[in-house]
């Protein structure tokens, strides 16, 4: 809470007029003795005058006091006394709500205001004890009296402190909040709400108020309702109306807190007033916390969500930097694999290459993969999918890296129901990492069995059975943590990013499936579980293998575009290879000035290009002719690959290119 700047001097001197009129008016409803009010607005001004000012005017406090006083009762000696009673409650009032209260914000938060209740009823002492005492021993108060005396001055000071001292302190600074015309009504109706229930009660306008039941209870929704949809100001506001008016009610005879005098009436009213005072401005205060703390958190909301938008888009553009020169790479090997005659040597070394760009394909997936599921953001087409035909499609690929080792690979299917509704990249995924895992972690000469069943017609379980280093009970609990690989030694020891099984178990959960590991303690081995729905043989769909279209046999004229001058040499080189008439650029302009001079069957097109994108050109082409197209890129999100295809691309393959998925795409393409 941020005051307003004041010059101190001018407030002095109208502080002193401010407590001396407040004073005079709390005099006018003493009635027990001249000097001490049930109602002393005084004391709550004085004290939000020095947590605002500082305890440089206590002058101003002191001299309004002894003036107060000294037109009242009493005498000069007793003036000064009570002066100074009333100048050290104030400074004492202070001094605690600044210790322990959070000083003049101490509206902020529940227990603030509760700290600052208790700072004023303790402070409130100092006063009466100045103010009596000095009185009894002038002979201006009968000692018989002095109880009733001192706690008529003590009420009436405290209740000052709780109403007056935060309507003063919320209404010296700007309000933050801006009101709607909607809010603007709802305070309006509000405060006429309280006004009506106040004459109700307070202000004899029905035969119930006059005889004074205790019906004070319904002002208990209006001030809940203040507290909770608006804030502290408004709260502190509503009660300084309400205690007005009860007091002038009750002067008069009405309400529920009408007793034998008035003094006993005035003092009843004080006790209800104070403890709605704390409890409405603690829930206005816990409301005000709330909001700022929803406040707080949209604020780090927006911020984590530019950290994520940020760090995707890193991640983008690193998957595309790392693809795309691992494209060229891939297409020599493909194009030196196909060479006669080589050596074993060479068969051996281009077997490395192949398997490590692999390797880092995979590494680069795996983490884009993770960012996707984490994010919810993973799209699946399910088709319906033969998980004895993907199991053993997945064998073929990690055959010769098992081979390597020396493993013996068993597949043991006996499941009669082994279709199930899956996406057929991502199933395999989950097989692949769950069988490279065995491969990983299995000695040589080791066993990996592969196996599946129907528990039940409707379940499909499939196990990958390993005779490698198992896992330990703490390292199972983990197994399935993103970047976990067990023993830290185990990271050194076999590589990778620890993500294999974790993207497996979130796939299988996408799936509607579930993935479990058991294993029987350190190199006992260790089994992976796999189940999902199975499909009732109505369902399955059989999809025939395609056959090469007609148009590719025969080769087609392909127009490739790519900036990268080394993928656009290494790809140029495989598809002439295979038969067809490549004519070969590097930017948009290039291409459009190439098809306009000749017609092409096909365009294979980069996405980035240095004056534009391929979506333009596919658009453009679109435009003049119904070429298919097939777009290759860096980019792999499931909104890069729509983009694509709303553009008209038939297909998106992500770099690096792969031949045969290049020549299925090809297929695809042209008979779409």
């Amino acid at each position: 809470m941020q005051s307003r700047r004041f010059s101190p001097l001018p407030l002095i001197g109208i502080l002193i007029v401010i407590y001396f009129i407040a004073g005079k008016l709390g005099l006018m409803l003493a009635s027990l003795h001249a000097s001490a009010s049930p109602v002393w607005p005084p004391a709550g001004i004085a004290l939000a005058a020095i947590l605002l000012l500082g305890n440089r005017v206590w002058p101003a406090i002191f001299i309004g006091a002894f003036l107060v006083n000294a037109t009242t009762a009493g005498n000069i000696a007793t003036s000064f006394a009570i002066a100074t009673g009333n100048m050290l409650e104030a400074l004492a009032g202070a001094w605690l709500v600044n210790q322990f209260a959070g000083g003049k914000n101490f509206c902020d938060r529940p227990q603030g205001v509760f700290k600052f209740a208790l700072a004023a009823a303790i402070s409130t002492i100092v006063s009466p004890i100045f103010g009596v005492t000095s009185l009894a021993l002038a002979g201006f108060a009968d000692w018989t009296h002095y109880g009733a005396i001192w706690l008529t001055w003590w009420l009436g000071d405290a209740t000052g402190d709780l109403v007056f001292t935060p309507l003063v302190l919320l209404w010296s600074v700007a309000s933050k909040r801006r009101w709607n015309k909607k809010e603007a009504a709802e305070v309006g109706a509000l405060l006429l709400l309280l006004v009506l229930l106040s004459g109700l009660v307070f202000g004899g306008w029905i035969e119930i108020s006059g005889r004074n039941y205790p019906i004070a209870f319904i002002f208990g929704p209006v001030v809940i309702w203040t507290a909770f949809r608006f804030t502290q100001r408004e709260t502190a506001t509503g009660i300084f109306i309400l205690s007005a008016v009860a007091v002038w009610g009750t002067l008069h005879g009405f309400g529920p807190f009408v007793r034998e005098t008035e003094n006993q009436s005035l003092l009843a009213l004080q006790w209800w007033t104070a403890v709605l005072t704390i409890t409405a401005m603690a829930l206005s205060a816990g409301m005000a916390e709330r909001r700022r703390i929803e406040e707080e958190l949209q604020q780090q909301k927006a911020v984590v969500e530019t950290a994520n938008c940020t760090k995707d888009h890193f991640l983008a553009m690193l998957s595309h930097e790392l693809r795309t020169p691992l494209t060229p790479v891939l297409s020599a090997v493909e194009s030196l694999e196909t060479e006669p005659a080589q050596t074993e040597d060479t068969r051996s070394a281009l077997a490395m290459i192949r398997r490590n760009i692999e390797l880092e394909t995979q590494l680069i997936d795996d983490l884009l993969d993770f960012t996707r599921l984490a994010r919810d953001k993973m799209q699946l087409r399910f088709i319906p999918v033969d998980a004895h035909l993907a199991i053993s499609d997945v064998v073929e690929i990690c055959r010769a890296e098992a081979a390597s080792k020396k493993l013996h690979v068993h597949l043991n299917l006996q499941a009669n129901m082994h279709h199930v509704a899956a996406e057929s990249a991502k199933f395999q995924q989950i097989i692949w990492n769950l069988l490279k895992n065995a491969v990983k972690f299995t000695p040589e000469d080791g066993e990996i069995t592969i196996s599946s069943s129907n528990p039940s017609p409707e379940v499909l379980t499939i196990s990958v059975r390993d005779t490698g280093i198992g896992m330990e009970p703490e390292v199972m609990r983990r197994m399935f943590d993103p970047f976990e690989q067990g023993n830290r030694s185990f990271e050194r020891r076999f590589g990778g990013l620890g993500l294999g099984l974790a993207i497996s178990k979130s796939l299988a959960q996408a799936h509607g499936g579930t993935l479990t590991a058991q294993s029987g303690g350190r190199d006992c081995g260790s089994t992976f579980i796999f189940s999902m729905p199975t499909l009732s043989p109505a369902e399955v769909v059989t999809v025939h293998r395609k056959t090469t279209s007609e148009a590719a046999q025969q080769g087609l004229k392909i127009l490739l575009v790519d900036d990268h001058e080394d993928t656009c040499a290494a790809l140029e080189k495989l598809l002439v290879r295979r038969g067809h008439l490549v004519a070969a650029t590097h930017n948009v302009r290039s291409a459009m000035e190439a098809a306009v001079r000749d017609k092409f069957d096909l365009l294979i097109s980069d996405i980035a290009l240095p004056d534009g994108s391929g979506m333009d050109l596919m658009m453009q082409l679109r435009a003049i002719s119904k070429i298919p197209g097939i777009a290759i890129s860096g980019f792999g999100n499931n909104g890069d690959i729509e983009r694509s295809l709303q553009a008209g691309f038939s297909e998106h393959l992500i770099k690096p290119i792969k031949l045969e998925n290049l020549e299925a795409a090809i297929e695809r393409a042209l008979a779409g």
